[in-house]
């Protein structure tokens, strides 16, 4: 008989800290999580891909917005910058592992972020990498962490940040 253990200490990644590039917004108690970049892209912009169903880039929980953000880099041809090409396309310390975050990712970001004053986040509108259908896509509101569906993906007036997981 072979018996396995595990640690399940208590993470040292506290909600807020930078690690891995940055801000902490999720762990677990393994010490793995996701973090937000450190700012926003510097422009507001489309989500990309104005009347194109993106197959896949549907889902909404946590740890699907890798998913989410290959399956629109993977159908949208656009050549001007989208909000899950700039992720894909973020370097920061040497990490280029960013994407889009999905709309409960981001919910979450507002709530453990935002709401407690790390990131220097705008009291904005931001994007996820939750599609709606062909012409709209979610969103979150950071200054009341309201999320609405079929936002015009053309609306360039949107904010974008990057997420990663370590």
């Amino acid at each position: 008989m072979i018996i396995l253990t595990a640690s399940c200490g208590k993470s040292k990644h506290k909600i807020g800290s930078i690690y891995k590039g940055g801000y902490v917004f999720k762990v677990n108690i393994f010490g793995h999580g996701l973090c937000a970049a450190p700012k926003d892209y510097p422009k507001s912009i489309a989500w990309g891909c104005y009347g194109t169903l993106i197959n896949g880039a549907n889902e909404d929980k946590i740890g699907s917005g890798k998913e989410n953000t290959d399956d629109i880099l993977s159908g949208c041809s656009q050549f001007e910058p989208f909000a899950a090409k700039v992720c894909d396309e973020l370097v920061v310390d040497s990490y280029d592992d960013w994407y889009l975050p999905s709309i409960e990712e981001l919910k979450l970001m507002q709530r453990e972020l935002y709401v407690q004053g790390f990131g220097e986040f705008s009291a904005a509108e931001y994007w996820s990498s939750t599609q709606d259908y062909s012409l709209g896509a979610w969103k979150v509101d950071f200054t009341t962490g309201e999320k609405s569906n079929s936002v015009n993906k053309a609306n360039k007036g949107l904010k974008v940040r990057a997420i990663r997981s370590f």
